[in-house]
């Protein structure tokens, strides 16, 4: 490969890397894991996640189930991945990864972010204070 062409690409890397903010640059090159789980006491929770480039599927997660995948975030750090849950008592649609510095050091972490669905609604964990956060309430 050409000198100058190897240059290219270098200078292409690193102009995508300073899109980013630092934080979010550290974890670029990690993969990143999203969690569902269903906290019911008796119902099964329906799941449909995606990207715009992903779609995982429709999931039945049964009592205390999970539903997980892992990622790299995207080049110009635009990942975004979204799901609708929804059970007998309401649904919803949210965003359950996006790359946004408050989202991801207040409710997630560098590396994971967990959701968990109750009968009240839709929590998310908080490494900042280290327990589930009450995040959406169902719609119907």
């Amino acid at each position: 490969m050409k000198t100058s062409l190897r240059l290219s690409y270098a200078a292409f890397l690193v102009l995508a890397l300073c899109m980013c903010k630092p934080p979010v640059t550290e974890s670029l090159f990690n993969k990143f894991q999203v969690f569902i789980l269903n906290n019911f006491q008796n119902n099964t929770l329906e799941a449909h996640c995606k990207s715009r480039d992903d779609d995982l599927g429709l999931r039945h997660l049964p009592v205390h189930g999970e539903f997980n995948w892992k990622f790299r975030m995207n080049l110009k750090c635009s990942t975004l991945y979204f799901c609708n849950l929804w059970w007998t008592g309401g649904h919803l649609a949210f965003d359950a990864f996006k790359v946004d510095e408050k989202f991801l050091f207040e409710f997630c972490s560098i590396s994971y972010c967990r959701w968990k669905a109750q009968e009240d609604g839709i929590y998310v964990y908080s490494l900042k204070h280290k327990q589930y956060m009450f995040m959406y309430k169902w719609g119907h």
